[in-house]
């Protein structure tokens, strides 16, 4: 009798604990592939710093009026460097008064909690298996090199687009028609940032780019053709069958997918709710009264 009710407690036991051994299991592989993927705080670092750089051209279209509000204006240099400033203090100051300090040491517990949230252990041990593979590990490595050139490339082109005051170059457009134009276009889909910043500047250019938009990823295409092929070189035919066949599995599009929404609204773990929504009234209140100061130096060179 007391054999077979220690029994009954011990199987009791084991079903009661076991959602929390998945769960201690989950955070475990997580903070694990989080740790091998590595660069996160960089990537966060270049996330926020397109962010910066793709609104001050925005800002700045909306800053001056008129048909004479373009570059050449008489005050045009001045207001960008005014707002270029202005802007990146008022937004970095923004994130140290959440405690989203721009080092982003928080990153990494914070993914963590993601992945295991979203994850189950068999596809976390997937996760990791195809990151310690021989492809996987020179995806991350080509991707640090990536993010070397490509953030400003996107920048450059988004305001190109939107202001129609720079074209392409004659190589530029010759590379931009070329067939290799496809292969760059399915080599830089390999990187998982490439996605999340083309959204981004998609997200920031909304109404002044509209339907255009698609000429700002063929602009990167064209003037980064040069470093796309240079990374493009450094993946044998095999290495790149295996990338392409891990992003098109189930698990390889369900991790695209986590990264794409987790990356750009990740907060860290201790951050209040409320405190938050107070901080970007006032960030918004702020904006609004250096956008007046920013339209009060366009009108003064205007009026002179």
């Amino acid at each position: 009798m007391i054999a077979r009710l220690t029994a009954l407690l011990l199987a009791l036991s084991f079903h009661c604990c076991a959602p929390f051994a998945h769960a201690e299991d989950a955070a475990a592989l997580a903070r694990e592939l989080v740790t091998l993927k590595g660069g996160y705080a960089d990537k966060k670092k270049h996330f926020d710093e397109l962010r910066i750089r793709a609104y001050i051209p925005i800002l700045l279209k909306a800053t001056g009026k008129g048909p004479a509000w373009k570059p050449g204006h008489a005050n045009w240099h001045d207001t960008e460097q005014r707002i270029a400033g202005d802007w990146r203090k008022h937004y970095l100051d923004y994130l140290a008064r959440l405690g989203r300090d721009t080092n982003y040491l928080w990153m990494d517990d914070a993914l963590t909690r993601e992945y295991a949230r979203q994850f189950t252990t068999e596809e976390l041990g997937a996760l990791l298996a195809f990151y310690r593979s021989a492809p996987g590990g020179t995806l991350l490595a080509l991707e640090k090199e990536f993010l070397g050139f490509y953030p400003d490339a996107l920048v450059r082109s988004l305001a190109r687009v939107m202001f129609g005051n720079e074209t392409l170059s004659a190589q530029e457009q010759e590379w931009l028609r070329a067939p290799q134009s496809r292969e760059r276009r399915a080599f830089v889909a390999l990187f998982e940032m490439e996605a999340v910043l083309i959204d981004e500047c998609a997200r920031i250019g909304d109404q002044y780019v509209e339907g255009s938009f698609p000429a700002v990823p063929q602009g990167v295409l064209a003037t980064a053709a040069g470093p796309i092929d240079t990374l493009r070189r450094k993946l044998d035919a095999g290495a790149l069958a295996a990338l392409h066949a891990f992003l098109q599995s189930a698990i390889g599009r369900k991790e695209r997918a986590f990264i794409g929404a987790a990356l750009p609204a990740v907060t860290p773990t201790e951050e209040d709710p409320a405190r938050a929504k107070e901080e970007e009234a006032a960030f918004y209140k702020g904006l609004r009264q250096l956008s007046a100061q920013w339209r009060e130096l366009a009108a003064s060179t205007a009026a002179k």
